[in-house]
């Protein structure tokens, strides 16, 4: 069945089993309804042809056996969006998206989940532009040497350096909620995104959440600390382990509802305790993006080690889409034991 969308005119393809339902428009993210589409007794009716057609005495239409039952209009109003947007929350984008079957064993297949031409497509964007910048530094500090005046170029390429780095990461990190959300709604490869524009102040949203789930998993760790002052004491190393632990299934239900005032301990630990073994294969997966960032950090500092930190920049991206995808299955497998809907 297809439809435009009523405010930017975007042609929309959806099964007719979604008439009725609600949604945003992949282009310009309006809330719209799925129109009922014309039976086909109307159609031949507005055709001036015989509705019945062909059939024999006995026979009845589909159309009009389902006109003999009781049939429910959608509600259309803000207050049914409302409760729609609280029970699937960041979900609500992906209701129509098409569950794919994975061709090769799931612990082979997950580690591919980037390999596509969107996916790959924002990793090497996001380090490779930085990259190059970093070289033209290198060089226009070089040619400082032999002529002076170039140092205010190398000052400025280093801005920009830093800038587009801080830039991509953000981007970077608002294409992650995209690939848990896609991933909690069946898919299995990264998703394309090219009729989805976000703008800064949504960037900036995903990457505060992002930080601020962080800092919360982290804060008894900090707490400790603060009053022990002791950095190296197995209390603070296992504070921060369990921080870790529970990180994954935090930004899962902040990505999920939409609010990052879902994240409270209740919920969480319900939630972790629901699903416990499955939750431990993913919660895996959450040191390897870290640890590759933290590399990353130390080595731009290197001077002669610092393409290094570029490599490790690519693998913590990496390894973050993979992560996004775990967890998003995992609410894919586990929906029902995690009963958040209720």
């Amino acid at each position: 069945m297809k439809f435009h969308c009523e405010s930017c005119g975007k042609e929309m393809r959806v099964s007719r089993a979604y008439a009725g339902k609600k949604g945003r428009c992949p282009a310009c993210k309006v809330v719209l309804t799925v129109p009922v589409a014309p039976s086909r007794t109307d159609s031949a009716k507005a055709a001036g042809e015989n509705p019945l057609g062909d059939l024999t005495l006995l026979d009845v239409p589909e159309e009009m056996k389902a006109e003999s039952e009781p049939t429910r209009e959608p509600d259309r109003t803000g207050e049914a969006y409302e409760q729609l947007r609280r029970l699937h929350g960041g979900l609500a984008g992906y209701e129509s998206s098409e569950v794919q079957e994975r061709k090769l064993p799931w612990i082979v297949d997950i580690f591919l989940y980037p390999l596509n031409t969107k996916g790959m497509g924002i990793v090497l964007i996001c380090v490779g532009i930085p990259l190059m910048l970093r070289f033209v530094i290198k060089i226009l500090w070089i040619l400082t040497l032999y002529f002076p005046p170039m140092l205010v170029f190398w000052v400025l390429f280093i801005i920009i350096h830093w800038s587009s780095l801080l830039l991509l990461t953000l981007y970077a990190c608002w294409y992650w909620y995209e690939c848990i959300l896609d991933s909690a709604s069946g898919g299995i490869r990264a998703p394309e995104t090219a009729g989805i524009t976000p703008g800064l102040g949504e960037i900036l949203s995903k990457a505060f959440r992002t930080v601020a789930c962080f800092s919360y998993c982290m804060l008894p760790a900090v707490v400790y600390v603060g009053y022990s002052r002791q950095y190296d004491h197995p209390i603070c190393w296992l504070l921060c382990g369990f921080g870790l632990f529970l990180f994954p299934m935090i930004i899962l239900a902040v990505a999920v509802f939409d609010s990052i005032f879902i994240a409270n301990p209740f919920l969480v630990l319900g939630s972790v305790f629901s699903a416990f073994f499955r939750y431990c294969g993913v919660a895996v997966f959450c040191p390897g993006p870290f640890l590759m960032l933290i590399l990353a950090l130390a080595f731009l500092r290197s001077p002669g080690l610092w393409p290094l930190a570029y490599l490790f920049l690519f693998l913590s991206f990496y390894l973050n889409l993979i992560l996004a995808h775990v967890m998003g299955r995992f609410f894919w497998n586990c929906r029902d034991k995690l009963n958040w809907e209720v």
